[in-house]
């Protein structure tokens, strides 16, 4: 690995056409130095966003333009060390993501041909015979959140463009799309509170419209599943939307503050942690493992002020039933 990185990559982002132009005669060579360029970009711009948090504490006894020069840098050698000695893993994890995706899609064999018998089992299903091209299919569901965001911030940055820390999570095209990406997070969140992992995705689906109304603003996805609010004592992010809330029966359109995740894997281990926590929620846990019981339960505890919110989440749920049956 380079362990001479020189900071200036970090405002030159030309630089990267110099690694493009290397990618077809040193295509490893390139796409090692392209992910540790880009992990030092990634990590000063964490640098800078903590820089940012702590600059209300400061004043002018304590700041000044000269300070804040050598600050920036400070972590800007500090971005490009940690890079370069690979402690963060992120350059790796983008060389294997992105290995691994070129593998799949490299058209020819490297070897002698091998006959079709012998490569069956080990061809991606979507290869029908050797004339028919690699078609290139969504991300497999296995893949996390992260893991899809690291490799499309990665693809801008091999492409030339400004990259981007956050992109926007895949959209959700069906109901049948929500439940088989919602069904890994949810069969882990179902295991840690006893219950079925189909009362959890109905209750995202019912809450987010299949996925399609997540709450998120211009920062990007909230991946808040469950709409679970901000209360004063929550420490993390947060998006204010309006939301419709029931009192006494009658609909009131307000204004409130919902809490904010990285990821949908977060969203549901908040909504486990949530529900554990919370006294209000005790009896309802009681009777996880039936599942119509126990979202009747968190309905009466108050999860919800929607009168028919437990009705409607159990008719969303015999809907994802009919789908994880198929």
């Amino acid at each position: 690995m380079n362990n001479n990185i020189d900071p200036g990559f970090i405002h030159d982002l030309s630089s990267l056409d110099r690694l493009r132009a290397g990618v077809d005669t040193d295509k490893d060579g390139s796409l090692r130095s392209a992910a540790t360029q880009f992990e030092a970009i990634f990590t000063n711009m964490l640098f800078k966003s903590m820089r940012d948090a702590n600059s209300v504490f400061e004043s002018d006894l304590t700041s000044g333009r000269h300070t804040q020069f050598y600050e920036q840098m400070h972590d800007e050698q500090m971005a490009s060390e940690l890079s370069s000695t690979g402690s963060l893993g992120l350059a790796d994890l983008i060389v294997e993501q992105l290995s691994a995706a070129e593998e799949m899609e490299r058209p020819e064999s490297q070897g002698e041909p091998v006959p079709l018998e012998q490569t069956a089992e080990a061809m991606p299903l979507n290869i029908q015979s050797p004339a028919v091209p690699f078609e290139r299919k969504e991300l497999p569901v296995s893949d996390t959140d992260h893991e899809m965001a690291v490799r499309a911030a990665m693809q801008r940055v091999v492409e030339g463009r400004s990259p981007s820390v956050e992109e926007p999570s895949r959209p959700f095209n069906s109901p049948e799309e929500f439940v088989t990406r919602m069904q890994p997070y949810a069969e882990r969140a179902a295991r840690s509170l006893g219950t079925d992992p189909a009362v959890l995705i109905a209750q995202a689906a019912l809450e987010t419209g299949w996925g399609k109304k997540v709450i998120t603003n211009a920062r990007g996805s909230s991946h808040n599943l469950f709409n679970i609010k901000a209360q004063p004592s929550w420490q993390g992010d947060k998006m204010a939307t309006q939301t419709l809330e029931y009192y006494d029966g009658v609909a009131v359109q307000e204004r409130a503050a919902f809490r904010s995740y990285d990821d949908f894997q977060s969203s549901f281990d908040d909504y486990v942690h949530f529900l554990k926590t919370n006294p209000r929620y005790g009896d309802a846990l009681t009777q996880s493992s039936q599942p119509e019981q126990f979202i009747r339960g968190l309905h009466k505890a108050g999860y919800a002020t929607d009168p028919k919110y437990s009705e409607k989440v159990i008719s969303v749920m015999n809907r994802v039933n009919g789908i994880l049956s198929n």
